[in-house]
């Protein structure tokens, strides 16, 4: 049997606000997260044996600690018929971006082992264990546009009409997550009763969304990382500023950061502010949002 190639879509977050922390640690959240078409592939070939050799070229670790592994672990653990598969993962999503490049490559690897497992789990089943390997990896099994809630794994679909040509761009280190919510954990008080509460433009981002007018939208995108994460990463703000000197209709930084993204009108807009991105020694890419992946 020929390797089954499978699309592992990165996210963007065109809204993002943490509500609250829980006895275990985690985070509530609200976000509204969406699929663009930056993506890793995954071809995954089934083989004699059990157990998963995945192959990374190099530029990730091929044990336990990739995501990968851990999504073939919990979905041989859930259907209790492990079978082989050998794994080759290439790269395009940014590491450490705020973009859900690991949970992208783990929700494609349960896609991929349910489909060489003659569909044995629904969507919903797979979301389930999906849940159980981290927080965007749910959003990542059905994409599209979603309003996430909890610590990302309640969601429901929403209408995106908002059309135009997306840049993300990345400059300097990569920002953990662990330390991202410890910078805001600082900032509000570890979401403590009596600690200062973010603005709430849930509703009218919705309301733009539905409305598909980008200057409706511009005023409600919103990221609650920035705050903490622009100053110790201030080239978000210069890339922002940049997107917006080329034209971009809005621009704010995705996920815990510190990767940007910025939307514009016109494609060849887009490209300039790429090619600027670029000749500063950033990382940029012209990309799409999609509905289906």
């Amino acid at each position: 049997m020929a390797a089954l190639r499978v699309k592992a879509n990165a996210k963007i977050n065109l809204y993002l606000a943490v509500t609250g922390k829980r006895p275990n640690g985690y985070h509530d959240l609200v976000t509204v997260m969406q699929s663009v078409s930056l993506a890793d592939t995954l071809s995954v070939e089934r083989v004699g044996g059990e157990g998963i050799s995945l192959d990374t070229g190099g530029v990730l670790p091929a044990d336990d600690s990739n995501l990968v592994c851990r999504a073939a672990k919990a979905y041989f653990a859930k259907s209790g018929m492990p079978f082989g598969v050998c794994v080759k993962l290439e790269k395009q999503i940014p590491m450490q971006a705020g973009m859900g490049g690991g949970s992208a490559d783990a929700a494609a690897m349960l896609r991929a082992l349910n489909e060489l497992d003659g569909r044995r789990f629904t969507e919903a089943e797979l979301c389930e264990i999906a849940a159980g390997i981290g927080a965007d990896v749910p959003f990542c099994v059905v994409g599209g546009t979603r309003l996430c809630r909890g610590i990302g794994e309640v969601m429901e679909p929403i209408e995106n009409r908002l059309r135009g040509t997306l840049v993300v761009a990345i400059g300097g280190e990569g920002v953990s997550t662990p330390v991202a919510f410890g910078e805001l954990d600082r900032k509000y008080r570890n979401f403590q009763e009596g600690g200062e509460s973010a603005p709430d433009h849930l509703l009218p981002i919705l309301a733009a969304m539905r409305s598909g007018i980008l200057t409706e939208a511009k005023p409600h995108f919103y990221n609650m990382f920035e705050e903490v994460i622009q100053p110790i990463r201030p080239v978000v703000g210069e890339i922002k500023e940049t997107m917006c000197d080329y034209g971009a209709s809005a621009a704010m930084m995705s996920g815990s950061g510190p990767s940007v993204w910025g939307i514009f009108a016109d494609a060849s807009d887009a490209e300039r502010a790429k090619a600027a991105l670029l000749a500063a020694g950033h990382r940029a890419y012209v990309c799409e949002m999609v509905e289906e992946i």
